[in-house]
């Protein structure tokens, strides 16, 4: 099994080069919430990054796993909520389904399973988080959270689970066919442990943003750095923090963090066993310049690069 810290290490340059992220886009990710405004340069049309073909040599099924949020400024950036005088928070209740899902699918299968982070203590900027699943091609790549409501969770149908998944009709439509197919997958598994399937939460670009092709991009960032760089991917949400229903039944216990870490991870399974590997190839432009993308089997291997992306603005 690989280890995730050693990637990291290794292949730290590769995540940091221009072509996947400028300083303008570290300096303005950390303060963004994945269910908040997404990656949306002010630019009419976003060129795509490219992770070329050959960086996952292995025949093993690749899941890259990402417990959303984490410490920004010694803070945790996730939502959070107080009941009956404990504090639940989403950074450390993301950790763990993530940690319980990674657990299940090394037990149960000969997958290959990378966490985008090792710590609750971190966060890793969302185009960081694309950029490792993209490098190791990724078969699956899950970026799983809590949601929360305003209020109380009063809010009429602020309850039960969903998913940000990237919109079909549009940029390698294909591939969010895929995505969708996947994500429904997983919710169809966490509503058989008995909580509310509120599906698919698909969302436009609100400040007119378009895909490479002219069409208009998505708005949450992990459904769209997946659509940029080729990756089946998603964020799925479990429950609600702040509906006393959802916390109590669901997520205040840690034996309902490893029920729905394990629901996630019977999703994945039986969504690959019918998928298989990822065979898409993303529709852009490469050019003949190289650099090292280490696979997922450790060996060197020498990947183009796609065009330099446009700098990310976020609004926090």
């Amino acid at each position: 099994m690989i280890n995730f810290k050693n990637v990291l290490t290794a292949s730290a340059s590769a995540l940091l080069l221009a072509t996947l992220i400028s300083t303008t886009a570290m300096s303005t990710a950390w303060a963004e919430e994945e269910t908040g405004p997404a990656f949306a340069p002010p630019v009419s049309k976003i060129s795509a990054p490219l992770i070329g073909p050959g960086a996952n040599r292995s025949s093993k099924l690749v899941v890259v796993l990402d417990p959303g949020h984490g410490k920004v400024n010694g803070h945790y950036s996730g939502c959070n909520f107080e009941y009956n005088g404990v504090k639940y928070y989403e950074d450390e209740i993301n950790m763990k389904i993530s940690t319980y899902t990674k657990k299940y699918l090394e037990e149960n299968t000969d997958y290959i399973v990378l966490l985008t982070k090792d710590s609750v203590e971190k966060t890793v900027p969302l185009e960081q988080r694309a950029a490792l699943a993209a490098s190791v091609k990724a078969d699956l790549f899950v970026s799983q959270h809590v949601d929360s409501a305003p209020g109380n969770g009063t809010i009429k149908n602020a309850y039960g689970v969903s998913s940000m998944a990237p919109k079909t009709g549009r940029f390698n439509n294909e591939l969010a066919l895929q995505s969708q197919d996947a994500a429904n997958t997983i919710l169809n598994q966490l509503s058989s442990i008995g909580l509310h399937n509120r599906g698919l939460i698909l969302r436009d670009s609100q400040n007119g943003t378009m895909f490479p092709d002219g069409s208009m991009a998505d708005y949450y960032a992990i459904p769209r750095y997946s659509q940029m760089y080729g990756i089946r991917g998603f964020i799925i949400e479990h429950g609600f923090l702040n509906h006393t229903s959802d916390l109590t039944s669901y997520l205040s216990t840690e034996e309902s963090y490893k029920a729905l870490g394990e629901a996630d991870a019977k999703g994945i399974i039986e969504y690959l066993k019918k998928a298989g590997k990822s065979s898409f190839t993303p529709n852009v432009t490469t050019n003949t310049d190289t650099t090292q993308v280490p696979p997922v089997d450790g060996t060197p291997a020498s990947e183009t690069k796609g065009p330099e992306a446009s700098a990310p603005q976020t609004n926090s």
